[in-house]
């Protein structure tokens, strides 16, 4: 009987670790400065330049015939995140939190922030190609080749994190290599904070949300073989920046079913309805983030 007992504690113990290390605890959160937001913005949306299949999208390992398959998805990671971040704007603005959303559609309809993301994008185009160039000509033969495996998937500017990709017309700073450990959805890179202030002013919001959603992906449920009902996955980090700059709120979260299904077939999803599938994935981050807000006792 005491055996029986003990086993079953054992049993719990694990499903209750187990249920803790699927819902990570928020790493700062400000609940004073956050009632003071009555209005924000998606000013960042960063995600892989090419959206490919995970089997889970907290880890980037890939079987040979998942690498193969993702050569059907490269670059589309720019769509991805216009379409996903649109929706989740939309729809948080539909969870009745205490603060508004504008969506990058409005965004894109103020001059002065149009002016600060074509100079912010511009800018780090040209710190890029200005490290590309200096990587090549300090290489040469092999050792080009070699330099250029190794970086691949990388940023080539002064970045140390991976290059993401984000909206149409808005600026991307990186990706952090390892979801599970980076304290903030911003990522430290020189001009990132200060454009987050400058849009912050040229919207005449409150503040700015910065996601950064490294472990966008698709996925598969209920496959055989990588066949079955395509859906997408997410790793993400969400940080709210203020007026000052001040970083008043981060959430760590994930989810392995987005709000879409599609048809996938060896780890291809149908290209007819990669649109659904991306517009499900900003619908469900915001959900995610909406009930974990409140959870936390946000209002």
């Amino acid at each position: 009987m005491k055996t029986r007992l003990f086993w079953s504690m054992g049993i719990l113990g694990l499903v209750l670790f187990m249920a803790a290390g699927c819902t990570p605890s928020r790493v700062k959160w400000d609940k004073a400065a956050m009632l003071e937001v009555k209005k924000a913005a998606v000013v960042l949306y960063t995600v892989p330049i090419s959206v490919q299949y995970r089997d889970d999208p907290k880890e980037t390992k890939k079987s040979m015939l998942q690498m193969a398959a993702a050569v059907a998805n490269t670059n589309n990671g720019g769509h991805a995140a216009t379409l996903a971040a649109q929706t989740f704007a939309q729809s948080l603005n539909e969870q009745n939190l205490s603060f508004k959303v504008m969506t990058p559609q409005e965004e894109m309809n103020n001059s002065a922030f149009v002016a600060l993301t074509k100079k912010t994008v511009a800018t780090n185009a040209e710190e890029k190609s200005k490290m590309e160039a200096e990587r090549t000509k300090s290489q040469g033969g092999m050792a080009k080749a070699l330099g250029f495996l190794a970086t691949v998937g990388k940023s080539t500017g002064s970045n140390p994190y991976h290059e993401g990709v984000g909206p149409d017309g808005f600026p991307e700073f990186g990706l952090a290599p390892e979801w599970s450990h980076a304290p903030s959805a911003l990522m430290g890179a020189p001009g990132e904070k200060e454009y987050v202030k400058a849009a912050i002013a040229a919207l005449g919001v409150d503040a700015a949300i910065v996601v950064n959603d490294m472990g966008m992906s698709f996925g598969c449920t209920s496959c055989v073989g990588g066949t079955g009902s395509g859906t997408t996955g997410s790793a993400f980090l969400v940080t709210v920046v203020d007026k000052d700059g001040e970083e008043i709120l981060q959430m760590r979260q994930w989810f392995s079913i987005g709000g879409a299904q599609a048809a996938m077939v060896t780890y291809v999803v149908n290209p007819l309805q990669h649109d659904s599938l991306f517009k499900g994935h900003g619908e469900k981050m915001a959900r995610v983030f909406a009930d974990y807000y409140r959870e936390e006792g946000g209002k």
